[in-house]
């Protein structure tokens, strides 16, 4: 046998060979070392910049009790630096005692694992005393070991004297309004239960009224009275006065009530009335104005403008508002058509207006109207027909209005168009938010796969978790991106007759190993063989991924998932059932909202966007399926979409 021995030619080529790719391999480390560095150093000027710029006094312990951490705020209110805080405990730093109180309550957190919050007066270096707010919860990594204690101080000394202040301030306020002659009393605008009644109105109403309900001890009502003010002196009205008159339903005395909202110790806004007995100067003024002329007194009296032409159209009495709302004085009206008070290129269209009024005795509608300066307003105008072929017209001045309605348009517009751009902005993120990501994690699995060298098993855990963040971080990348490219109408379907139970095989080759470990039993029933769909196959696998994986994710360990298919002729029926935690009804109204989880922040155990459920609802939709759930707590879930059997079928209604 003859043996063919490589040539010194040849040993040389494949030498260099190897030193090229060995020199192309060190400069891909350097490069990703350098890039992790950089990336590390920035996290690092972040986390020091937040601490030192934030008004509350920061630190964080280790298991030990021993100081990691802590801004400049902390160390200052020992009289001390950050860098002689470091690596103390609390005995270096404070009195054995309150060092002892310190570890105790270290202690309880850490074992009951809850965060504490609590406030505490604590005495600085210089002498002064401080209240502060504390929070302190424990830390624990991902496998529930635990790390240390984090605790955030907060100043409240301002607050607690603002408050000391404000009681003091409502002790007066009570003294004042029992030294007042007329009735005063304080209630809750929503219970409507009186919280204080003083001295002028117990004598009136009786001296067990404080805790009954307002309507019931004041007039005797059995509901809220018809009249109440609480909507004129709260909400966007609050700080403002509001001075009204009523007669009294139980005593029939006429009061003049000054109302306004003032804010109770407890923190809450209260309506406070003070009611003067103006009984006899209101039946004085009653006897004055019956004997007055009814009409001229409702005229003058109105705060609506108000007209009175002929048959004509010309103006022949007007009231002060008419006056004031048209910037003319009353001679000018009386001389003036009630055409020149429209827009010139408007007055045709009123002229058939006043023609209806003329043959029907009454009219309405709102109308632009331009005063003396050649200024614009709106008016609501009723118009009537009066005795002696007159015409009466109230107008109520609604420019306002008009102008919050414009400006509320105005605000849709630039809320829509402001979505819109948002949604085409992350739409055409994919190339800058994914190409360094999966560099990052492409160079994090060549570590893992020890392709570039070997690396001891610490080093092998943190490039796992390097590796399994990033296609974490860029899976939520992919379904915010394609929540925003439906939203911007950029997604595209690339539809084909799709086997049915090819998809199921793939799904459930990537989905075995999760549900082995959690020992649930994946199940395919029935088989569905020769079942096609028309449809975009990456897409409708993610939407079965989506499912199949919030199904095992939601099932205790031993349980089961079950996918089925059925065929109505013109769609393919796809089911994934559970048998795991369910939902109630409520959580079934918002479950498809994007970016919406239905456990709370405090006692969420399953990570994840809300985002799948809303993306699988717009994919499927986006076919001309639709997809519904039937759940009941603790009793499972069953999710069902529809997917068209034939190209062209876009609705399914």
């Amino acid at each position: 046998m003859t043996i063919n021995m490589p040539s010194d030619e040849d040993l040389e080529r494949e030498n260099r060979d190897l030193r090229k790719r060995v020199e192309e391999l060190e400069l891909s480390c350097k490069s990703f070392k350098k890039e992790r560095d950089e990336e590390f150093n920035s996290k690092n000027i972040l986390v020091e910049c937040l601490l030192k710029h934030m008004p509350e006094l920061v630190y964080w312990k280790d298991k030990h009790g021993k100081f990691l951490l802590c801004n400049s705020g902390y160390a200052k209110s020992f009289g001390m630096t950050v860098e002689e805080i470091i690596g103390k405990t609390d005995y270096d730093i404070s009195s054995k005692k309150k060092a002892d109180a310190f570890r105790r309550s270290d202690e309880k957190i850490a074992r009951e694992k809850n965060p504490v919050t609590n406030e505490e007066w604590v005495t600085s270096p210089d002498g002064t005393k401080k209240i502060f707010e504390t929070y302190k919860a424990p830390l624990y990594t991902d496998k529930d070991e635990f790390i240390g204690i984090m605790g955030i101080k907060r100043d409240i000394t301002k607050q607690y004297a603002k408050e000391k202040e404000l009681t003091g301030a409502h002790q007066q306020l009570l003294s004042v309004m029992e030294a007042f002659d007329e009735s005063a009393y304080v209630a809750n605008p929503v219970t409507y239960e009186l919280l204080f009644a003083n001295r002028a109105i117990k004598k009136s109403i009786g001296e067990d009224i404080v805790g009954n309900k307002c309507y019931k001890a004041l007039q005797g009502l059995d509901s809220p009275c018809p009249f109440c003010t609480n909507h004129l002196i709260f909400g966007e009205n609050i700080g403002k006065t509001h001075i009204w008159e009523t007669q009294n339903i139980k005593n029939k005395r006429w009061y003049r009530c000054i109302d306004k909202a003032i804010e109770w110790p407890d923190g809450n806004m209260v309506r406070l009335e003070v009611a003067v007995d103006v009984h006899k100067e209101k039946m004085a003024q009653k006897a004055l104005q019956e004997s007055e002329e009814k009409y001229r007194t409702y005229v003058k009296a109105s705060p609506n403008p108000i007209f009175i032409f002929d048959f004509q159209g010309n103006c022949i009495d007007v009231n002060p508002a008419a006056c004031k709302i048209t910037d003319y004085s009353r001679r000018e009206l009386l001389n003036m058509h009630l055409y020149e008070l429209f827009p010139e290129e408007e007055r045709i269209h009123h002229k058939d207006n006043f023609k209806e009024l003329q043959l029907n005795g009454k009219f309405s509608g709102e109308f632009a109207a331009v005063n003396k300066k050649g200024y614009k307003f709106y008016i609501s105008i009723e118009a009537l027909e009066l005795p002696e072929n007159r015409f009466l017209s109230i107008c109520t001045d609604v420019t306002e209005r008009k102008k919050a309605e414009e400006e509320l348009l105005q605000a849709k517009i630039t809320a829509e168009n402001a979505n819109r751009t948002k949604s085409e902005f992350l739409a055409n993120m994919s190339h800058e938010l994914r190409t360094p990501l999966n560099s990052v994690i492409g160079f994090a699995d060549v570590l893992a796969s020890r392709a570039a060298g070997e690396i001891n098993d610490k080093q092998a855990g943190y490039v796992k978790n390097i590796s399994h963040s990033g296609k974490h971080l860029l899976n939520i990348i992919n379904e915010i991106l394609d929540i925003s490219k439906i939203e911007s109408g950029k997604m595209k379907l690339y539809k084909e007759n799709v086997s049915v139970m090819e998809i199921y095989a793939e799904i459930i080759s990537t989905m075995q190993h999760t549900a082995t470990k959690k020992e649930i039993e994946l199940i395919i029933d029935p088989w569905p063989e020769n079942e096609y769909v028309y449809a975009d196959k990456a897409k409708l696998k993610q939407v079965l991924y989506n499912l199949v994986s919030n199904a095992i994710k939601f099932t205790s360990a031993c349980g089961s998932v079950t996918i089925g298919t059925k065929n109505d002729g013109e769609f393919t029926h796809i089911s994934v059932k559970d048998n795991g935690i369910g939902i109630s009804q409520e959580g079934v109204k918002k479950l498809f909202k994007p970016f919406t989880q239905l456990e709370s922040f405090k006692s969420r155990s399953h990570e994840g966007t809300g985002l799948g459920l809303a993306l699988s609802r717009e994919l499927v939709e986006l076919h001309g399926g639709k997809i519904q759930v039937e759940s009941k707590p603790d009793e499972g879930s069953t999710f069902t979409f529809t997917i068209p059997k034939k190209e062209g079928h876009l609705t399914n209604k």
